[in-house]
């Protein structure tokens, strides 16, 4: 009785670490931009910090963990010794490279069993309303010069803000919102989308609609503004796979019914001069883009080989024939954990790039710090990790287990190899999403009955409303 009692209460010291993990991760920037900028580095700390505690007074589920998990901790511990032995030889740095092995895919797994459904919506909702905060910051940030308060910054953080967050872009830039840098706004975005969706359309046993409905539009009205043409995909994405995988037949009836209004009404919002300005800035960062990358070809066909070049050809050539920014063929091991992150460059006195010393993205940034055999080992499992669950679609909609169905594209887009692992944010950000589809895996939440079962316990209970 007295270990279930200490059991019990090690679960509610874990979940309520959860609840701050998700705090530090929404508003890690607000802290940094415009609270403590001082203070900026060890604030972007504190929630790995946090998942390392998650992990201590989780250890009890280790033995519990998939191979998944267990392999990946095991490589987190090769790497880190060859590293130290045909690497950088820099031990900080090389802690520092290996923390998403240590405490990444472990996170993930104690989040999905401490977590319950109504732990899910809380943290739902607690993403939405941050989520319309963020909408009309982005907007006002775009409309504000690049000096004012909420857009420049100073103290330690003011490189990487002016560098990244704010770069200069067709006269005007790219806001952060609530976040330090314009792809962690990007991703929030999308997992903010997620839970709008699955709120508005799936889970229709509420009385917030309204809410629901200002935080789809200013959502849908903000990305124009954000000047980002991953979180355009990312919306895009996310909605295709919603629409032929999740949504009910009577809620894709309403939709089609009601979508040509929703177009007018989006075609006479973009005449207003402070959202057409933002559109003219997108469509120029669209077609620059493509101009720069693929000369004579036109924006559409630009843009869609840089998707195709970035997903697919990008990543084969990293896997197949690494090679750094300087076309150096790589080492057997590699480089060492963390040599191409913010953190461990300048640990090794990296001063220009030093989060791109070897590689831009993850596929070769694994590669190179990791070398040949463990690099393909590493991509091996953080894909499988996720996209094992595509092959359970079909189970999943059968079970009504919409809110994996839901959560999935996020998941799945976070554990890809353009997501960088090696910044923070993005890595904690990823493990939080990684979690939040475990626990939701353990029930199947219909949408018109306030039922929940929990297919672990076969317990069927009352939901909230």
């Amino acid at each position: 009785m007295k270990r279930l009692i200490i059991e019990i209460d090690r679960d509610k010291l874990i979940k309520r670490l959860v609840y701050l993990y998700l705090f530090f991760i929404l508003y890690d920037g607000v802290l940094r931009k415009w609270i403590m900028v001082g203070l900026s580095t060890p604030i972007m700390m504190i929630k790995q910090v946090i998942a390392v505690l998650i992990c201590l007074f989780g250890i009890r589920l280790f033995s519990r963990m998939s191979w998944w998990e267990k392999s990946f901790f095991v490589i987190g511990i090769l790497v880190f010794m060859t590293s130290l032995l045909f690497g950088h030889h820099n031990i900080i740095v090389a802690i520092y490279g290996c923390l998403p092995f240590w405490f990444g895919l472990p996170v993930c797994y104690i989040i999905g069993k401490i977590l319950k459904y109504d732990d899910l919506l809380k943290i739902g909702w607690i993403i939405i309303i941050t989520s319309i905060i963020n909408s009309i910051l982005l907007i006002v940030q775009f409309n504000l010069p690049i000096d004012h308060f909420l857009n420049y910054q100073t103290g330690e953080v003011e490189r990487e803000l002016i560098g990244y967050s704010i770069s200069s872009l067709q006269g005007g830039f790219r806001p952060g919102g609530l976040f330090v840098h314009d792809s962690q706004n990007s991703m929030f975005q999308m997992i903010s989308f997620v839970f709008i969706l699955y709120f508005l359309f799936i889970r229709t046993i509420h009385r917030h609609k309204t809410i629901l409905l200002i935080a789809l539009i200013l959502d849908i009205v903000s990305l124009p503004f954000s000047v980002s043409r991953t979180n355009i995909f990312y919306h895009l994405g996310v909605f295709l796979f919603f629409f032929l995988f999740c949504l009910p037949k009577s809620q894709m009836k309403m939709i089609l019914k009601n979508l040509p209004f929703a177009i007018i009404g989006l075609v006479l919002l973009s005449f207003l001069p402070i959202i057409s300005s933002a559109i003219d800035t997108i469509l120029a960062r669209f077609a620059d883009a493509s101009v720069d990358q693929y000369a004579g070809k036109g924006t559409i066909e630009g843009t869609l080989m840089d998707l195709y070049y970035r997903n697919v050809v990008y990543n084969i050539e990293a896997i197949i024939n690494p090679k750094t920014f300087d076309g150096e063929a790589i080492p057997f091991w590699g480089y060492g954990q963390g040599m191409s992150t913010q953190v461990g460059g300048r640990l090794l006195g990296i001063t220009e790039n030093a989060g791109f010393a070897l590689a831009e993205w993850d596929g070769l940034r694994i590669m190179c710090e990791s070398g040949y055999f463990f690099g393909w080992v590493i991509i091996f499992i953080r894909m499988g990790y996720a996209f094992r669950y595509l092959f359970s679609i079909k189970t999943f909609k059968q079970k009504h287990n919409y809110l994996s169905l839901i959560i999935l594209p996020a998941f799945l887009v976070t554990f890809y190899l353009l997501n960088n692992w090696g910044n923070l944010f993005l890595s904690n950000m990823s493990f939080l999403v990684g979690g939040l589809f475990l626990a939701s895996k353990k029930y199947r939440i219909y949408s018109n009955k306030p039922a929940i079962i929990d297919i672990n316990k076969g317990i069927e209970k009352e939901a909230n409303k």
